[in-house]
């Protein structure tokens, strides 16, 4: 096998991998944003709080939820 088939091969293995890795990217931001209306607004900024480096969709999902809610962005800071 010549080299560039096979560095072919892996950029395709890895392009995969890529596409995989956002499909769940994105479905976890879809679990997240359908849990965030059942929270309070107490709750959400704690999850925006604990999440903001473990979990940054999560977060996400809670700022963007408490936007929804009528928050600017400096109120939300505040929270």
């Amino acid at each position: 096998m010549s080299f560039w088939k096979k560095v072919g091969e892996l950029a395709v293995k890895a392009g995969g991998a890529i596409v995989d890795e956002a499909k769940a990217a994105n479905e976890r931001c879809k679990e997240y944003r359908a849990e965030m209306p059942s929270k309070s607004d107490s709750e959400l900024a704690r999850i925006m709080e604990r999440e903001r480096t473990r979990t940054p969709l999560r977060a996400t999902a809670a700022f963007q939820e408490l936007k929804s809610r009528g928050y600017s962005p400096e109120e939300i800071k505040n929270l």
